[in-house]
């Protein structure tokens, strides 16, 4: 623990503090801290940064859960968590609470291991995910492998491929099980990344279909969800995406929405870790890995787009 505070001091200055602390997955520290700056944290309007009326701490994130329509339940597990913290700032009471309800991994981008493929029903924004993710592959200069299996849906493999032609990056098709298996049994050598056909989770032909396929790829697979859900809605999607061993949330188009209520519903249910999200539909921005800090500065905006967050957070072993 020493050693890590002293590389969050390194890297953060002396104004760094700790929001929270967890054990890692392998037996490491995982320490979430921040720069306890207002200003450049800027989570709320200047109302809430100077009116007496709305300062006490409760009342701010307690009307942020409402305002996202977070269920009573879960709201009060955060809640509760926010006020034992040592901090009168909501985005840092916030997001101490976040990370110790919720995990949080970005995709390893340089992890090859196995195929990386996005689920999640029509229209969630999965093709466009996907280019997204090769962008940001081909730009950090890293070997990447783009693939469909939506080879039915009217269009489905031309958008894809014109998106992936101008990164010069050959689009891969699969039409079934075989196909697939044969395309990532080159895994290991670089990331792939695997765009599949919108299911309906409530019909079990298409989750076995689906499964079929994740099962043939060896695949981790991502469920992508779109903004403005009805959060009784995602929960029930989330279960059923469950099954499937989903292990990560990405949440899309969020400029469109003002309820995130979805999202931390959907990460309950799921028990899935938020992993990135969208909010731009230009295809060489808008996509950002999520933190506790990054989802505190959501809830609490009135904008939706992401600035870069005055924030840390690393494993240290």
């Amino acid at each position: 623990m020493a050693e890590a505070m002293r590389i969050i001091r390194d890297e953060l200055g002396e104004d760094a503090i700790i929001v929270s602390t967890q054990k890692g997955e392998e037996g490491g520290v995982r320490v979430t801290a921040a720069l306890d700056i207002v200003e450049d944290l800027d989570p709320l309007d200047d109302h809430h940064h100077h009116s007496p009326e709305v300062a006490d701490l409760g009342d701010i994130l307690s009307e942020a859960m409402e305002q996202h329509s977070v269920p009573g339940r879960l709201a009060d597990r955060l809640l509760r968590a926010a006020s034992g913290l040592n901090t009168d700032d909501p985005a840092l009471a916030l997001a101490g609470a976040l990370d110790s309800q919720f995990r949080f991994a970005p995709m390893p981008e340089n992890d090859f291991r196995r195929p990386i493929m996005l689920i999640g029903p029509p229209g969630a924004g999965k093709t466009l995910t996907v280019a997204k993710l090769a962008t940001r592959c081909v730009m950090a200069r890293r070997t990447v492998r783009v693939i469909t299996t939506d080879t039915v849906k009217a269009g489905g493999v031309e958008q894809l491929s014109a998106l992936t032609s101008v990164l010069k990056l050959k689009l891969q098709t699969a039409d079934n099980p075989g196909d697939l298996k044969r395309y990532c049994a080159e895994r290991g050598k670089y990331l792939q990344l695997i765009d599949s056909a919108g299911i309906n989770p409530f019909d079990p032909a298409e989750l076995k279909e689906l499964k079929n396929l994740i099962d043939a790829a060896e695949a981790d697979p991502m469920l992508v969800l779109p903004g403005g859900g009805d959060v009784h809605e995602a929960a029930e999607i989330a279960e059923m995406f469950k099954t499937l061993g989903t292990s990560r949330l990405i949440a899309t188009r969020l400029d469109l929405a003002r309820r995130l209520g979805f999202m931390l519903v959907a990460a309950e249910i799921g028990q899935f870790r938020f992993s990135h999200v969208s909010t731009s539909p230009r295809v060489a921005e808008g996509l950002a890995p999520l933190n506790p800090v990054s989802l505190a500065r959501l809830l609490l905006s009135q904008e939706r787009g992401i600035s870069t967050p005055a924030f840390g957070d690393r494993v240290f072993a």
